[in-house]
């Protein structure tokens, strides 16, 4: 291991923000089942475009700002054509890999496009907290 990266894992003890982020193998990620968050209500409008309602926290925070101004319960996210197509692939039963699939052949795209797309928007998903991924146990022989 090279000194820099010793220092940093050294200090990354103390200082998060210096931590290396762990190195995901590529295989493991495809195999990985994205499931949405229970607390997000979702439904398809007429243009088959899914509208997500996410509900804030409660806190005391909150609280005194609803006091002081009309603060909504729950914030909205609209969803264009592809994003619902794969949001409602995203309930566990697929992986990342079947999701990829699904969407080269529905969209008829390049499947290397696909999967940095596809990627990319789960991973933006999944750090809103709006999906959690959980990989499928394997049999032991």
């Amino acid at each position: 291991m090279p000194w820099i990266a010793k220092l940093r894992t050294m200090a990354g003890r103390a200082l998060p923000f210096l931590k290396l982020a762990p190195h995901v193998d590529r295989q493991v990620v495809f195999r990985l089942r994205p499931v949405r968050n229970a607390l997000v209500e979702w439904d398809v409008n007429a243009d088959g475009e899914a509208l997500l309602r996410i509900p804030l926290r409660e806190n005391r925070v909150s609280r005194v700002l609803r006091i002081i101004a009309p603060v909504p319960s729950s914030r909205s996210i609209q969803l264009d054509e592809v994003g619902t197509f794969v949001w409602g692939l995203c309930d566990g039963s697929n992986t990342v890999e079947g999701i990829v699939q699904k969407t080269c052949l529905q969209y008829k795209m390049n499947r290397r496009e696909v999967e940095l797309s596809v990627t990319a928007y789960l991973q933006m998903l999944a750090e809103r907290n709006l999906i959690g991924f959980y990989e499928k146990a394997r049999a032991s022989k």
